[in-house]
This record gives structure tokens, sequence and C-alpha cells, in this order.
């Protein structure tokens, strides 16, 4: 959010979508708890599909009843987290090749910051260049080095906030590693640089995609890669998707029946049930941040089954069961 323009139309819409976001996943979890619970009950034990797959995916169907933002935010976070599980659990070369993964992420890079120059997208990347003015060629390079330190300064900030949120909640400023701001400014730092140098020598459109390339291998800076790659790549396609969505080309029956399929909607309980599935089986196999969210909003239950689970007998369950407790149905 921009700060000066902040107004109370926006914070009531930040509200509202926080709200309808957290009531939602809440949803999901417990109709996901309650279903494993009648699966124990009919069939007198513990059956390997309701644990957790079937009820997180029937309980997933939630997703059909979201408003678009809402279901924009839980796909644009789901689907890549269970993409990345997934090369992982079948231990993909990609995985393994830092190099692939920049050259992927530096692709993505291209496709999403094109379409957000050219004001065809406007929603979450991790830079927003601001666009350059039709009088390019009257700037002077000293207004444009002005410029370029006014957005560095920008995500410096941003960058620092975000490195301190961890060792902050964790209260130990030993954690603290300036990860998230060397990406940021070396991102910003390097598509200005660039986007400078070739401006007199190209058209914008054309030094505006040079520099998304070059600028993108800032990506080198991150340690946890396969996460943002996954996720650029996700959120490239869907930039992708949304411009064919806008093309109005009816003739074609194929497209126009692809058009009208709610991938979002089939994605998300598909992808989340198999993120909760890995949770359980495979949890080396799935990245820290599915793994926070599926504890944060399931109250840490699901280590608490998994603990259970690891005990080394029957007896050693109940007794631990038995000193768990005891919470009404609803609250």
């Amino acid at each position: 959010m921009n700060w000066r323009k902040l107004s109370k139309s926006m914070v009531l819409s930040v509200a509202k979508n926080y709200a309808q976001s957290a009531s939602f996943a809440a949803w999901i979890n417990a109709i996901t708890f309650y279903l494993m619970c009648m699966g124990r009950r009919l069939n007198d034990r513990f059956v390997f599909i309701f644990i957790p797959f079937l009820p997180c995916w029937i309980a997933s169907q939630l997703s059909w009843l979201m408003p678009p933002q809402v279901l924009h935010f839980f796909v644009t976070g789901i689907t890549p987290a269970a993409m990345e599980s997934l090369m992982r659990y079948f231990n993909i070369g990609l995985v393994h090749s830092p190099m692939a993964q920049t050259l992927l992420f530096m692709i993505s890079s291209v496709i999403v910051l094109h379409y957000q120059q050219t004001r065809k997208y406007s929603g979450f990347w991790f830079i927003r260049p601001a666009s350059l003015p039709e009088d390019t060629e009257d700037w002077t390079i000293l207004k444009q080095v002005q410029q370029g330190i006014r957005e560095l300064r920008s995500y410096l900030g941003i960058g620092l906030a975000m490195d301190l949120l961890n060792p902050l909640m964790k209260r130990n400023m030993k954690l603290w590693r300036p990860k998230m701001t060397s990406f940021l400014a070396g991102y910003i730092g390097l598509f200005k640089v660039v986007q400078l140098l070739l401006l007199k020598r190209l058209n914008v459109n054309q030094a505006n995609a040079l520099a998304s390339f070059i600028s993108g291998s800032s990506f080198a800076l991150l340690s946890n890669r396969l996460t943002f790659m996954c996720f650029a790549i996700v959120t490239a396609i869907q930039v992708i998707w949304s411009q064919v969505c806008n093309t109005k080309d009816e003739k074609d029956s194929v497209l126009s029946a692809v058009r009208k399929i709610p991938w979002a909607r089939l994605l998300i309980p598909c992808s989340l049930a198999y993120l909760v599935h890995i949770f359980f089986y495979h949890q080396r196999h799935l990245n820290e941040m599915a793994r926070s969210f599926i504890d944060c909003t399931c109250d840490n239950n699901g280590q608490r089954l998994l603990n259970l689970i690891g005990l080394p007998s029957v007896n050693a369950i109940l007794q631990a069961v038995d000193r768990t407790p005891k919470t009404s149905f609803l609250f």
C-alpha cells in the first residue's frame, strides 16, 4: 500500500479481504478435521485416504464460494507450494540446478515486468519499477539516476522490514540475515542501471525487456530459490492466461471452451489436499511457507497428530491423548 494515498475505502477493503481469507482457511481446517473424525467412526479405524487427503479435498470445495480476490490469494499461494513439493517428491533435476532455477526466474521476470510496464498487469510482483514517461528523450542522466535512487531506497526499506520480521517474531536478532534486502535492492538496482544504459540505444520496450531479464539474475542472492522460482512461474502463467482471456477471439471454439474452465477453483482442492498429505507423510519435501501456513491455520493440530503418530506404541498414544486437555466440540 502507498501510505500517502491511503483512504478509508482501501483500509476497509484490506480488512474485508483479510477477514474473508482467514474465515475460509478456518472453515476448511475445521471441516477437514471433523471429516477425519467421521471417517474414523465409520471405519472403526483410521483409513489412509481419510488422513487427510479426502477430507481436505472435500473441505476445499469451499473455494467455489470464495470471492475473486480471496480465490486469487489462495491459488497463488497454494499452487506454487504444491508444485515445489511435487518436484521434490519426484526428485526432478531442476530441484538441484540453481542455474536452471535462476534462468526460469529471469524468463518469468521478463513476462511479468513487460505486462506491468505496459499497464496490462497490476498484481503482485517483487518490484514495480516506475513506468517511464513518453518524453524520455528529454530526460537527463541525472534525472534518471535520481529516480533510480528513490526507488532503490524504497526497496531497501521494504527488504529490511521483511528480513527483520522473522528474528523479531522469534525474539532472536542473531537470526537476522539481509536476504530479501540484498535481493530486492539488487533486483531494482540492476533493472534501473541496465535501463539507463540502454535507453539511448533501444526503444523503451526493448530496454525494459532486457533490463527485466538481466535484473532477474539477482535471484541468485536468495537461498530458498526453488520456492521463489515456483511462485514466479505460477505468476507468469497467470499473467499470460489473463492476456489470453482478454483477447476477443470468439471464432476459436476450443479456446472459448478452455477459457470457461474455472481453473483456480479446480486447482485449490487438489493442491491443498496434496500439500496436507505431504505434511503428514513426507514432511521433508514440504517447503517452509506451506508448513507454516498449515500449522498456523489449524492451530498446530497437524503437528500434534504427527507427534502422536511418531510415538512407539498404542499405549503411549492413548496415554498422550489422556493427558491432552479436553475441549468442547465447537470451540
